[in-house]
């Protein structure tokens, strides 16, 4: 009762109230960001500019500002070129000329550089050269530096009362090489208190992506209490690591981590991109069913996760280390390229090998991601992989409604049939509590949407009533049909305890097991007791023996466990069934009594306590039958 309600909360009210709480949050920051865009006097602004600077390029590390500062190597520095990425074995010096740049309108003044990783400034102090330090990943930055890369100087520090030499290194992700622009202090003020109309529409983007990833978020969080089907709980997880990827990329936060926790935002931004396809594959695999209907996939995407594991890992020490090598770059292109041929050698054998036309929603919706995500590297804009990634939530929010549709007609299905089922076994007359507790594992799958296991138990169920009807008008039936019927009641048995228990079935190479003939379901009653009063009861490991050998004119059987033994079953059987078991037992021994040999009544049913140092561990029971063949002329 409770569960429907809130489901019902999920389905209804609860999806009404994100939406206004998420519409709130979005007006919220646009009254914010018009309210702080308005500035009455802004006439200061015309103190700032772009920088007349040139750069030297270089790889040798041995080069300092020693050599780079005399006159005679200003002529190495060059313009600065266009659309340049930076590489992590190179070094970048500016030389910085303001010569021709009026700088009396204030005592300070900042010179802005991109979000580069480490950069030092030098200039002139009580005539000998100093430095100030900034930068994305620099721990260790300079007294006045703002945003990070805001770097102070006075018009008295210039180098020959003009120059400015700056030493560049970008280790992390590339980054354009741009020329650095300078402004006053008032400017710098300015900015970093006030958020322009201009920034916050670069900003929209983020904030619409973000709140409808997190609709959908809790969307399928819901649909994972209704259904409780874990292939929701790994969509959810692949939408938040998304969401944090996302929004590690808005200005607000990225500034947070940037300015107070630069290392460990450098180390987030990196592994959460890996999380993301880690959590996209564990989605892709339970949704295209790979462990039966696409096994080599299966096996392909389980070395995938592992190597991407030991992705994350390798970062974590990487980046720990030493937060400004040059190696995350060239781990992280590995990662993005493999992916790319991955994911499109697992679109190929998905569509030469497909029998549900389920899977095309999730190729569908994934090469829409890809092709985001591959246009998001090539062209340096994350929007891409967010335009990729809303067209991929859309398919696949379809296909998950389609998929549903499929699970709730496969559950009607079973239960109509399970209802049949439950009128033929009583015909059949079996264990009643064998009947339920079978048909209580049905349900248990059907529940947990297991839907597929829930079909193969009803299946095997089925046929193993059928066998029982059948072979219940039969006097004797052939070894080989006895074994065969116990195996499957065996298996089903294995299938209710969960895999809980192992089971060995032994023949004796001089048993015909195709020609002997035997009472039908001799052996059943003696291996349900060995499962529910002796292994069921026991931890650790539980194995099951049935062995089948020749002893002159017998045909022996022995049923061996290794469970808690007859004393402590005793002890606890009030919880079992005692009077079907009494019944059953007592039928089976009668039949054997009919069909052995009346003259050693007490050799035909032999039942053994097995012990250990006194210790019960298991009971053997030893039955023994005529051979009776059922020879047939050639």
């Amino acid at each position: 009762m409770f569960g429907k309600i809130f489901c019902s909360f999920l389905n209804l009210f609860y999806f009404k109230v994100l939406l206004l709480v998420m519409t709130g949050v979005l007006l919220s920051f646009t009254v914010f960001a018009f309210s702080f865009a308005q500035k009455p006097d802004s006439g200061f602004l015309v103190h700032q500019g772009v920088t007349d600077a040139k750069v030297f390029i270089t790889k040798d590390n041995s080069l300092d500002i020693e050599h780079v500062a005399v006159p005679e190597f200003r002529s190495s520095f060059t313009e600065i070129p266009r659309n340049y990425l930076t590489s992590g074995n190179e070094i970048y010096w500016f030389l910085i000329d303001f010569g021709e740049t009026d700088l009396s309108a204030s005592e300070l003044w900042y010179v802005r550089f991109g979000y580069y990783d480490d950069i030092t400034l030098y200039f002139m102090q009580n005539d000998t050269l100093a430095f100030r330090k900034a930068g994305v990943m620099n721990k260790d930055r300079s007294a006045g530096v703002r945003d990070i890369t805001n770097i102070p100087f006075r018009p008295g520090e210039l180098i020959e009362n003009r120059f400015i030499l700056v030493k560049v290194r970008q280790f992390t992700r590339k980054n354009s090489l741009v020329v650095p622009t300078y402004r006053n202090s008032e400017t710098v003020d300015y900015i970093s208190d006030y958020v322009s109309r201009f920034f916050f529409n670069t900003q929209m983007p983020y904030f619409f992506f973000i709140g409808g990833m997190l609709l959908m978020f809790f969307y399928f969080i819901g649909f994972y209490f209704m259904y409780n089907d874990r292939l929701f709980i790994w969509y959810s997880l692949y939408l938040l690591s998304l969401i944090l990827f996302i929004g590690t990329r808005t200005y607000f936060i990225w500034q947070l981590l940037q300015s107070t926790f630069p290392v460990f935002g450098y180390l987030f931004y990196e592994t959460i991109q890996v999380g993301i396809n880690i959590f996209y594959l564990i989605f892709a695999r339970v949704f295209l069913n790979a462990k039966t209907d696409f096994p080599k996939l299966d096996k392909a995407i389980q070395y995938a996760l592992v190597l991407l594991a030991s992705v994350i890992l390798v970062q974590i020490s990487v980046i720990t280390v030493n937060p400004l090598n040059n190696y995350e770059r060239y781990i992280m292109d590995f990662q993005r390229y493999f992916m790319i041929v991955f994911s499109l050698a697992a679109y190929v054998y998905i569509l030469r090998n497909y029998r549900n036309k389920l899977v095309l929603f999730l190729v569908g919706g994934s090469f829409f991601y890809l092709t985001g995500a591959v246009l998001s590297m090539l062209l340096w804009n994350i929007r891409y992989i967010m335009i990729g990634t809303a067209v991929e939530v859309f398919i696949f929010s379809i296909g998950m409604g389609y998929r549903i549709k499929i699970v709730e007609q496969t559950r009607q299905s079973i239960e109509n049939e399970m209802n049949k089922l439950r009128l033929t076994a009583l015909r059949a007359q079996m264990n009643p509590h064998f009947i339920f507790n079978s048909l209580n594992s049905i349900r248990a799958y059907v529940i947990s949407s297991e839907t597929k296991k829930a079909s193969d138990y009803l299946n095997k169920f089925a046929r193993l009533i059928r066998l029982i009807l059948y072979y219940s008008a039969k006097d004797t039936i052939s070894l080989k049909e006895e074994l065969d019927t116990l195996a499957l009641y065996v298996e089903l048995e294995q299938m209710r305890f969960r895999d809980d228990f192992g089971f060995a079935l032994k023949i004796g190479s001089d048993v015909d097991a195709q020609n002997w003939q035997v009472p039908p379901l001799i052996l059943q009653p003696y291996v349900e007791n060995a499962i529910v009063h002796g292994l069921a009861p026991k931890n650790g490991v539980k194995e099951l023996l049935v062995e089948v050998s020749k002893n002159k004119s017998k045909l022996c059987f022995i049923i061996r466990d290794n469970g808690v033994g007859r004393s402590y079953s005793k002890n606890t059987r009030f919880i079992q069934n005692p009077q079907h078991k009494s019944i059953a037992m007592e039928l089976t021994r009668k039949r054997i009594e009919l069909t052995a040999d009346k003259q050693n009544e007490n050799e035909n049913i032999k039942i053994l306590d097995l012990t250990e140092n006194g210790h019960p561990t298991g009971t053997e029971v030893r039955i023994k039958l005529p051979v009776h063949t059922d020879e047939k002329p050639n």
